[in-house]
């Protein structure tokens, strides 16, 4: 079976590849890092298919669909990895720099999500979204654009779960919490506080395969996460975002300083 991943190149991306690979699976991985795709295509050799395509670029994507379709690779699993953000104030944030969060995060992996879904309406397959618990949020204070991308992505993939199951497409979301990649925020060291709920992509991509597998819809890596995800439902609006806000500062802080 082929799994088709965007954002391949990254920390949940590149662990995925490496829990399919080892379950026998055949990898399209897609990335702007032409280095690190090499890099992939030289270890798991003839089970992964690497290319390299900026998927804020509309008429890269459409080239990629062209090559997949006249070699006739069929896409049994689409996993949308692929997502930036950033870390500021609004305004501090430049207007071109906020577009290309949202042509990332919802215009490609709406792109995505459409091409390859209208043909698993005829012949089946899985469509994985990879969100954030922050997509459940009221709102991100100093990450606002990022948090209403992944509420987009939560609101789309719920919408697909229940149209998908009359059609024979299975649509799941995997929503991490803070996880130990290069994302923005997320370098240097962690504090004890969130040695305790920071998980590790090998963590969140073991999670997604074993939801895969025992065909769950909403997949939440971490069991602090999952708490934290029930116990936000019962706070008020108001005390959730200033935790948040307080939460991303701190985060701004680090970034800054280097520590």
């Amino acid at each position: 079976m082929n799994v088709l991943i965007t954002g391949a190149t990254g920390g949940i991306g590149k662990a995925l590849i490496e829990i399919f690979t080892k379950n026998n699976y055949h990898i399209i991985a897609v990335g702007r890092n032409k280095k690190e795709l090499n890099a992939l295509q030289h270890q798991y050799g003839h089970q992964i298919l690497s290319y390299q395509l900026d998927l804020s670029n509309d008429e890269e994507i459409d080239n990629f669909f062209n090559f997949l379709d006249s070699r006739e690779i069929k896409i049994n699993i689409l996993i949308n990895g692929a997502g930036i953000g950033e870390i500021n104030s609004f305004e501090n944030i430049s207007y071109l720099k906020l577009k290309k969060i949202l042509n990332i995060n919802t215009l490609a992996l709406t792109k995505f999500t459409s091409h390859f879904y209208q043909k698993m309406v005829s012949k089946g397959g899985t469509i994985i979204n990879i969100s954030s618990t922050g997509g459940f949020q009221k709102g991100g204070p100093l990450i606002s654009v990022y948090y209403a991308t992944k509420s987009y992505v939560n609101s789309l993939t719920y919408a697909l779960h229940y149209e998908g199951k009359k059609k024979n497409v299975r649509v799941m979301l995997l929503a991490p919490g803070p996880t130990k990649t290069n994302f923005i925020g997320m370098q240097g060291q962690l504090s004890p506080l969130e040695k305790l709920y920071v998980t590790t992509p090998h963590e969140v991509a073991l999670s997604l395969y074993k939801g895969f597998k025992k065909n769950k819809f909403l997949i939440i890596p971490g069991i602090l996460n999952k708490l934290l995800y029930y116990f936000d439902k019962i706070l008020p609006s108001k005390l959730s975002i200033a935790l948040i806000e307080q939460i991303q500062r701190k985060k701004l802080i680090k970034m800054r300083w280097g520590k």
